[in-house]
């Protein structure tokens, strides 16, 4: 009896510390991540619809950062079958004239944040694809600002 107590308190502790968050499910598609640095993140992040059939998605950010987010650079790779598919950086907020509202934000203020943006334009196949995606408050990658391990699962080709 105690080691069926013992194992079930020890999984479920395990399960979790993965801190593994399932972001949307559907018939089509499952998205969850994680977050791959050691640093507690008060963070949601919604992405509607949970389809690749759709053109447009509603994405809404809600969280606390820990800068400010005057300068914004992300860094993401998207991996299928152990190849680095889609190697992809870009400034998201240069300091003037942004496109996003969350641009200008300063450490400790709450962001709130819902916008559009277009699918993907290329074809997947069916199958796992791991991502990750790193957001850095400067210039240099020393300026890590959340790192998060994405899983996508496509169940449907097409």
């Amino acid at each position: 009896m105690f080691q069926l107590v013992f194992f079930i308190l020890f999984t479920s502790g395990f399960t979790e510390s993965q801190g593994e968050n399932v972001l949307c499910r559907s018939s089509e598609v499952e998205i969850s991540y994680s977050f791959c640095d050691s640093v507690d993140h008060i963070f949601f992040l919604s992405i509607v619809p949970c389809s690749f059939r759709e053109g447009r998605w509603k994405v809404t950010l809600l969280g606390i950062p820990r800068s400010d987010l005057i300068f914004l650079e992300g860094s993401v790779n998207l991996w299928y079958d152990a190849v680095n598919v889609l190697p992809l950086k870009k400034v998201i907020c240069h300091g003037f004239d942004d496109e996003y509202s969350f641009c200008g934000t300063l450490k400790g203020e709450t962001l709130n944040a819902t916008f559009e943006f277009s699918g993907l334009t290329m074809q997947l196949p069916k199958g796992t694809y791991t991502i990750l995606l790193r957001l850095f408050s400067g210039p240099s990658e020393n300026n890590l600002l959340m790192c998060m391990n994405v899983t996508l699962l496509k169940k449907l080709d097409g």
